[in-house]
């Protein structure tokens, strides 16, 4: 595999299990996007939104995707990358801390939002192999409602949820559709998905 493999797609559609479970399949790093800024940030993705704001949370996201593809282009923009991070977040540490190690193949898990930002498709779909994960807004709320919170979609009723997710998409699926590939995840395990993935791949020209 010569490509990173990059899964995006709203929330509740799976990409951090399936991303776990194809790195294993196929023996490369795992990285999700979230996961990572909240480490290195020692703080939740909710904290964030709270404390610094949506726009902030992004422009760590767009530093990141920006990053990888340096990465991919053995163009490092650490000093870029450390003033903007020093802006957004001066009572942090990530500023002085790297995001990502050397490049090499990773199965990557976006945020539903990453894929949004202006010009963040474009760069995806240069950084590797784009996969949609889609799914009913039903089954995206059935699944949401089981785990924790996410700081877009926080509603106290099962209603106002769905409301939510519906209004998401409209927003986001014209960008989501961009992607190289678009599997459904509706009924199916996280095994079964990342099967799926496979047999797609193992056909592709990578």
């Amino acid at each position: 595999m010569s490509r990173n493999i990059i899964l995006l797609g709203p929330s509740g559609a799976g990409k951090s299990s399936t991303a776990s479970l194809l790195s294993e399949k196929l023996a490369l790093p795992c990285l999700d996007c979230d996961s990572v800024i909240e480490a290195k940030a020692g703080q939740s993705i909710a904290s964030l939104f709270k404390e610094q704001g949506e726009a902030a949370f992004r422009a760590l996201e767009n530093q990141l995707l920006d990053q990888l593809l340096d990465e991919l282009q053995e163009e490092p923009r650490e000093e870029l990358l450390e003033e903007n991070l020093e802006e957004q977040l001066p009572n942090q540490n990530l500023a002085k801390q790297k995001l990502t190690g050397p490049h090499q193949p990773k199965v990557i898990a976006c945020g539903g939002g990453l894929p949004i930002g202006s010009g963040n498709m474009d760069k995806l779909k240069t950084l590797g192999q784009t996969i949609y994960l889609t799914a009913e807004v039903e089954t995206l709320a059935k699944r949401i409602s089981s785990q924790g919170s996410r700081p877009l979609l926080a509603p106290d009723q099962p209603e106002q949820l769905i409301d939510k997710i519906k209004q998401l998409l409209t927003c986001r699926r014209h960008i989501y559709e961009q992607a190289h590939l678009t599997i459904k995840t509706d009924g199916k395990t996280v095994p079964e998905v990342v099967a799926e993935i496979q047999r797609i791949l193992t056909n592709a020209t990578l």
